[in-house]
């Protein structure tokens, strides 16, 4: 009876590291493809010479649930969304932004679509980064107004104290990282 209690422990001690990596894993894959996904609009924005933008998918239903994980988001959420829902984990989308309003409109040609992350991932970006980013032609991040764009966007585990996560930084001429580091706090 004994030794079949020490194998349960040790079987739920597995068990529970192998979630926590899990989640690290997943957490870390999506600050990849985010990292991918700015290279890439980067890229379009220097060869097509055009303003290429990312946008924050907007929230698909009323009652202020994120997109549904397997859900392709069809537009941006809207500049006067509350800050609250409006997270990278809900998707986003790769346009030409040819009015430069950092909303995906009509006419303007849509490169990609990237579905929301699963749970348990939160992916937030700061105040300039928090609903998009966005490339001139030249390649460096512009705001709307036209001046730098640099900002981060925190990958980390949602609720989660003390926990690892993941930054990417994007700087004043366009250029993303990735950080590795310490999140004191997930929302």
């Amino acid at each position: 009876m004994f030794v079949l209690f020490v194998v349960a422990m040790l079987c739920s001690a597995a068990v529970s590291g192998l979630h926590m990596m899990q989640t690290r894993v997943r957490i870390q894959a999506a600050a990849e493809d985010m990292l991918n996904t700015v290279l890439n609009a980067r890229t379009e924005a220097l060869r097509r010479e055009k303003r290429i933008s990312i946008c924050v998918a907007a929230i698909s239903s009323d009652a202020g649930a994120s997109v549904a994980p397997a859900e392709t988001p069809a537009r941006c959420a809207g500049a006067n969304a509350v800050q609250a829902v409006n997270s990278w984990q809900q998707g986003w989308l790769v346009f030409e932004d040819d009015n430069s309003n950092g909303m995906w409109d009509a006419g303007e040609i849509l490169l990609m679509q990237h579905a929301s992350l699963k749970l348990p991932i939160t992916a937030r970006g700061n105040t300039t980064v928090n609903r998009y980013v966005s490339f001139g032609a030249s390649g460096r991040s512009l705001a709307l107004n036209g001046a730098f764009q640099a900002g981060t966007l925190t990958f980390c585990e949602h609720l989660a104290k003390a926990s690892p996560g993941w930054l990417l930084v994007v700087n004043a001429v366009g250029r993303p990282r990735l950080e590795k580091t310490q999140i004191s706090e997930c929302p």
